[in-house]
């Protein structure tokens, strides 16, 4: 009986001895976690900024925010192609780098010339990335984009470039937008990209009576055929948030005889574009929204208020299509409007996609904006005088 045992444990160890156990497995403090990618292109050479941080501080909101501010590193190098720039910056990483967590991608305006999928490609060739990457431009230094600390001294990744969803949400102006869907609309057939841009607003928050520079979208470049790059201020696009579908809630101030009257919020607009087969073609807008009265200054008439929201409306869609065309800009993308509407008219003017979509107009332009209610007070209350 006690041979059989010891031949049991010796059987024992040497299965275990045969298992094969996770020698090449990496434990996180051995691994570097890039966090966004900024992109350049200068003298013929494509440039290559990495964003890294200290993953603790992420781990920290969970039990309250730190005193001390996170610490980031950015780093960048250069090369022929954009792989040779990624590999030489692995030259000073010390360890392993690891592409998952990347959240956000950053063009410059000569990195936006050269096409986006000139440096995308090699990184969704790649396994540890996907497609789900915000996409920003920026004429900014990279480094001080990627440098930019939120509130708080919370994580990176609580910036508006990381997260942009609920600030849009609150107030929608410029959308963001993944890289996916970026990759999809620059291929449809007459669609230009309005790409969101990030500037670094220096003037804005003070903190302990020191400035504290906050990121902000500040306008929009366009991405057009044949490597169009051009550049709208959110002045200049401020009409296009009437036409997008994603518009949750914008703010409109209403003026009357050159003065602000009221203060309304714009929620969910919804807008349909029509083309007319004039020469040249001719393209009429209709849109319809509700509104909720966010500040009265004065009191005023409700359908007085609702004729001029829908004048107010028109004039901006107006004032953005205007803007656009001095820069060959089709900011409402009436030319794929057209193709998916017209497509023997779109194929006869453009000559199937090859000739450059410019005889168009912009027609009539009908708003019906009903205000559906006044919050917590009556239109017809005067302002409380405390």
């Amino acid at each position: 009986m006690k041979m059989k045992g010891i031949g049991k444990l010796a059987g024992g160890f040497a299965l275990l001895a045969s298992l094969t156990g996770c020698w090449d497995m990496k434990t996180i403090q051995d691994t570097n976690y890039l966090t966004a990618i900024g992109f350049d292109y200068q003298k013929g050479k494509y440039i290559m900024y990495g964003q890294m941080f200290d993953f603790a501080s992420v781990a920290k909101q969970e039990g309250g925010k730190s005193g001390q501010p996170p610490m980031i590193w950015v780093g960048h190098e250069e090369g022929d192609t954009v792989s040779e720039a990624f590999n030489r910056l692995y030259k000073t990483t010390q360890q392993r780098v690891f592409w998952g967590h990347v959240n956000a991608y950053l063009f410059s305006q000569e990195a936006l010339k050269q096409g986006i999928g000139r440096y995308t490609d090699g990184s969704v060739r790649f396994g540890e990335t996907r497609f789900t990457q915000w996409v920003y431009s920026t004429d900014e230094r990279i480094e001080d984009i990627l440098s930019v600390i939120p509130f708080f001294n919370t994580s990176p990744m609580t910036s508006i470039m990381m997260q942009p969803v609920e600030n849009y949400r609150q107030r929608s102006v410029i959308r963001p937008i993944k890289l996916y869907k970026a990759a999809a609309l620059l291929r449809e057939p007459g669609y230009n990209l309005m790409m969101p841009s990030l500037a670094i607003q220096k003037d804005v928050w003070v903190k302990n009576d020191k400035p504290d520079p906050k990121l902000e979208v500040n306008g929009v470049y366009a991405l057009g055929k044949k490597g169009q790059v051009d550049w709208l201020s959110e002045d200049q696009f401020i009409g296009a948030r009437w036409l997008e579908k994603s518009t949750a809630r914008t703010p409109l101030v209403v003026y009357m005889d050159g003065k602000a009257v009221q203060s309304v919020t714009i929620q969910k607009p919804s807008a349909r574009i029509k083309p007319r087969k004039e020469d040249p073609l001719v393209f009429d807008i209709d849109m319809k929204g509700k509104a909720v009265i966010a500040e009265v200054v004065e009191k005023i008439d409700e359908q007085a208020l609702q004729k001029q929201i829908d004048k107010q409306i028109a004039e901006e869609i107006k004032y953005t299509f205007e803007q656009a065309r001095k820069k060959k800009i089709d900011v409402y993308q009436l030319e794929h409007v057209l193709y998916r509407q017209d497509f023997p008219e779109w194929s006869k003017v453009t000559a199937n996609g090859e000739k450059h979509f410019e005889s168009y107009e912009l027609g009539d332009i009908h708003v019906k904006v009903e205000v559906v209610h006044s919050g917590m007070l009556k239109n017809t209350d005067k302002p409380p005088q405390y």
